[in-house]
Formats: C-alpha cells, structure tokens, sequence
C-alpha cells in the first residue's frame, strides 16, 4: 500500500499524478509488485483523480478505520495490478506528445494532422480550454479523445462536442473509452463548461456512462442523420 500527499500550494498542478504514476512504474518494473493499494479518505475528490488517472480503481471501503483531527473517517481502497498500469492523462500533463497525439488521430480518423496540431497548439498556449486527453499503456496511445467547437455537423448551437472517441482494438473492453469520458466530463466541468455533446452513429454504449440522447442531426457531407448525445 502506497500513501501519498502534497503541499496545498501546488494542487491542481498535475504534481500528485505524476509522482504517483511514476512510482507506481517504479514498483511494476524495478521491484516487481503484482498488486498496489492506495487509500483516500471518502469524499476527497481529487485524490479519487489521482488514481484513476494512474489507471488505479476501485477495491474496497472501510468505515471509520482512521480518525483525523479527533473526527472518525472512512476510507476508500484503489488498487491496481501489474498488467492495469495504464494511464489518463491530459495533453498538458505530456505536452511533448502533441505531434505524436495528433498522428495517431490522424491514423485513426483521417482528418488532416494539421487541423488536430492547429486544436492542440490552441489548447496548450492556454488560447482555449477545449482540451485533448490520452490514455497511456506505458508510452504508447491506447486511448484517446478531444473537445472542440464543432464535430463537423449543422447544429452549430449544440457546443462543444466531445469528439474523436477511439481506443485501440487490443485494449477495448477494459472500460478506457469510459474512463475517458469521465475525465473529460470532470475537467470540463471544473472549467465551468457544461453542457457537453457528443455525435455518434453507436447506440447503448453512451448511456452507461450518463450521456443522454438529446436528437438527430445532419453531419457535414453525410447521407444519414447522426444521433447527438448530451451531458
């Protein structure tokens, strides 16, 4: 079991997620751990972050285990095990992997390099807030989506939209796609940006992770109408 902590001056710098993702690296490959634990106290939100960030998830609660400040608290278990290790990350946290990000939604979607370098150059000079995020199996791309002004469609009102929803095929159903989902959610929601869209020919899977149907739209150049999702 892990601990970790992190002076009030420097939250919400990404300080708490790196270090604890570096050691959790650590412990996989130097020290050979199978399993890591890690523990917050229920209802601290942002230590919650940190470790599904990690790729860390939920293990068990124990009620009033530790008493702090002479008031008894409950405790939230996370745990991880070696071949779990991936990691939710935004392009801030990694800046360095713009050109890299941008191939791989390139590869993916075939929308030009340029106009993904052209969203993230914008979201990494602080010009936006529509932000771009990964999920990391060491240093390759597993995961990935984005949020932009518009996903290509008639509705210009309905904004922004989640967008370039895609995960590798060797990684689908490990629950990547909706971890990212709820990241993005958060991070947006953090910044004061809600409500959310999201376009998409799928039906059932964007309702596990509390999207809802809102209407059809017409994309741009498309014969059939798409379904467009809210949050």
């Amino acid at each position: 079991e892990i601990g970790y902590g992190i002076g009030s001056g420097y939250w919400n710098r990404g300080y708490a997620t790196e270090a604890v993702a570096r050691f959790l690296e650590y412990l996989f490959r130097e020290k050979g751990m199978q399993t890591v634990y890690a523990s917050f106290f229920t209802g601290n939100e942002a230590s919650r972050r940190v470790m599904e960030k990690c790729g860390m998830s939920y293990s068990h609660f124990v009620e009033h285990e530790l008493t702090y400040l002479d008031i008894p608290r409950d405790l939230t278990y996370y745990k991880i095990t070696k071949d779990e290790g991936l990691r939710y990350i935004t392009l801030r946290e990694r800046p360095e992997l713009m050109e890299t990000a941008a191939r791989w939604f390139h590869s993916k979607w075939g929308v030009p390099e340029e106009a993904y370098l052209e969203c993230m150059r914008a979201y990494l000079k602080h010009e936006t807030e529509y932000g771009w995020y990964l999920c990391l199996d060491g240093g390759q791309i597993v995961g990935g989506m984005g949020v932009i002004e518009n996903d290509f469609h008639d509705r210009k009102d309905l904004t922004p939209n989640v967008c370039a929803v895609y995960t590798e095929e060797a990684w689908r159903g490990r629950g990547i796609a909706g971890r990212l989902l709820n990241l993005v959610v958060e991070d947006m929601r953090a910044k004061g940006i809600s409500p959310l869209y999201l376009l998409t020919d799928h039906t059932g899977f964007y309702e596990r992770y509390g999207w809802k149907f809102l209407c059809m739209v017409q994309g741009d150049g498309e014969p059939e109408m798409s379904r467009m999702y809210t949050i």
